[in-house]
């Protein structure tokens, strides 16, 4: 089990934290630079979801404009207002001082799409492709999964090998066909978790080519493993953006992940392209079953792009006499028994999430994520 000190706060204490990172300009979560994005939030309000544009930090706040209430629009998609204001009047809106204030961290809502399937990007950046023993490059699979809050909480279960994964999230403003809609589109970033059980991925990742992603949609799915940050951050230049972006993982106090945008290996015009391409040619597995990652020539709206994530998660490659055993296995079944003798050997040492660890992510400029890790309750 993880030891050190807690870094997930209750109430005030955590939004106080969250500002003094800030202004230390510790690389801890603030805001982007008005010339290079602008930054946007949502909470609830009494009309409905309110869209907002976040102008500054205060102590346990954030300073923002109201643009569900400037142009009459409240609903769960940010890009339904955003889309109608130019940059411009962003701009403008953000030097209007009467018309900002002060919103409580606590409120505000995640940032991700409404959407459940997703594509995702594995062993995207080379550190972290070195350290799971998949060095060749990076691959897609399917995610299904509901976009979770800033503070959340994911279970786990004896047998559960449950690891972290700290990503930067990508979504659109609209549907994408083509390259030609890629470029169009306002691209909205946030901070994104990945939960996996490796148990589950272990068990079902095709051993022959772990590159065709096969088994990691079983193993990254549910309705807790997709938690979002607080932020959309809506860049002028989106590869500009990307090259600056800072991501951390935390679990009780201690450093894990330390992740640069910059060191993507694909690009997300290159996994947008590489996703559309794949439609009518292939599947991935999926319980006991074959899915494709669209269902038809199109990413929609309510879909996420998750990126990758870096080095220092929990898991590593598993040695070479337990690859060797494998390899001559006589058949599945006695695959199976290896494969379940390794799986328990990893879970009594406690090295994956256990009850009781906190997870911080964090960004320079996409915001936080704080999950607490439980027991669960029943069968998944």
């Amino acid at each position: 089990m993880f030891h050190g000190r807690i870094l997930l706060l209750p109430g005030m204490l955590l939004s106080m934290a969250f500002a003094a990172s800030s202004a230390a300009g510790q690389g801890g979560p603030g805001l982007a630079p008005m010339e290079q994005a602008h930054t946007f939030a949502q909470v609830r309000t009494d009309d409905g979801i309110a869209t907002l544009l976040v102008v500054g930090l205060a102590e346990g706040a954030v300073r923002a404009v109201d643009l569900s209430a400037a142009n009459g629009h409240y609903g769960a998609d940010a890009f339904d207002v955003i889309d109608g204001f130019s940059p411009a009047q962003l701009d403008a809106f953000a030097r209007s001082a009467p018309q900002v204030r002060d919103y409580p961290l606590e409120r505000l809502l995640g940032a991700g799409p409404r959407g459940l399937m997703h594509i995702a990007a594995g062993t995207n950046y080379p550190k972290h492709g070195e350290e799971v023993g998949m060095p060749q490059g990076a691959f897609l699979f399917p995610k299904l999964s509901p976009a979770g809050a800033p503070r959340t909480k994911v279970a786990t279960a004896a047998g559960v090998l449950l690891d972290y994964e700290v990503e930067v999230c990508a979504r659109f403003d609209r549907e994408i066909r083509t390259a030609g809609d890629f470029d169009a589109a306002r691209k909205g970033f946030f901070l994104c978790g990945d939960y996996t059980d490796r148990a589950t991925l272990f068990r079902t990742i095709d051993l022959r080519n772990p590159y065709s992603g096969d088994g990691f949609a079983d193993a990254k799915s549910g309705h807790d493993r997709f938690p979002a940050g607080p932020f959309l951050v809506v860049p002028h230049d989106w590869r500009r953006f990307l090259s600056g972006v800072r991501l951390r993982t935390y679990v009780d106090g201690h450093l894990r992940q330390d992740v640069r945008a910059a060191d993507m290996i694909k690009g997300l015009d290159q996994i947008v392209l590489e996703a559309l391409g794949s439609v009518g040619k292939r599947t991935w597995s999926y319980r006991d079953g074959r899915i494709p990652m669209l269902r038809r020539p199109a990413i929609p709206a309510g879909s996420a792009v998750l990126t990758g994530t870096g080095d220092g998660v929990v898991f590593r490659e598993p040695g070479p006499e337990v690859v060797g055993e494998l390899m001559r296995a006589q058949g599945r079944e006695q695959q199976h028994a290896i494969i379940d003798r390794y799986i328990a050997q990893e879970d009594a040492k406690g090295i994956y999430l256990q009850p009781g660890n906190r997870v911080r992510y964090e960004s320079n400029w996409l915001g936080w994520i704080d999950s607490e890790v439980v027991a669960a309750s029943g069968p998944e």
